[in-house]
């Protein structure tokens, strides 16, 4: 990730309002900062608050299925990532730098913009090319479009910028 991506402490923090597009890319952060607990701590309990929000919110197939994507960009961001990750509780209204390039990514893949994808997830990961990163947004990206139609939100019009 490049220097200019991660504010410094002398920078505001923006609040997840300032960052998340729709109630679909809060419920994204909430799963992964649940998700990136559960990889710190290596307690189970973090996953399964995951998805029992996910699916209080959006039923068991959904909920299930949207964790399921969200999962695989966690890993994926493991896998390929430089670096640490920072980021914040689940329930937290303040966003890190690196989850403000993380909802930007997954943005970028609910409107199908698969080079700036690319482009991105290499930046995120520190790397000339992330294909995993990419491909995991890939594959997250319909089942947090379809959350967003589920939570009386829409996706992103094609071209809009979430911050």
């Amino acid at each position: 990730m490049s220097a200019s991506s991660i504010p410094s402490v002398h920078d505001r923090m923006l609040k997840v309002a300032e960052v998340c597009g729709d109630d679909a890319d809060v419920l994204a952060l909430s799963v992964a900062r649940f998700v990136a607990s559960g990889y710190m701590t290596s307690d189970v309990a973090c996953w399964d608050a995951a998805f029992d929000g996910a699916e209080r919110l959006l039923g068991p197939r959904d909920g299930g299925r949207l964790v399921s994507g969200v999962v695989g960009i966690m890993r994926a961001l493991r896998a390929e990532r430089e670096g640490d990750w920072q980021f914040m509780p689940a329930t937290c209204c303040r966003v890190t730098g690196n989850e403000c390039a993380l909802v930007a990514l997954i943005g970028r893949g609910r409107r199908r913009l698969w080079d700036e994808v690319g482009r991105e997830a290499a930046a995120i990961t520190g790397r000339p090319e992330a294909p995993r990163l990419a491909a995991a947004v890939r594959d997250a990206a319909e089942a947090i479009n379809a959350a967003a139609r589920q939570l009386g939100g829409e996706a992103p019009p094609s071209g809009a910028v979430l911050h």
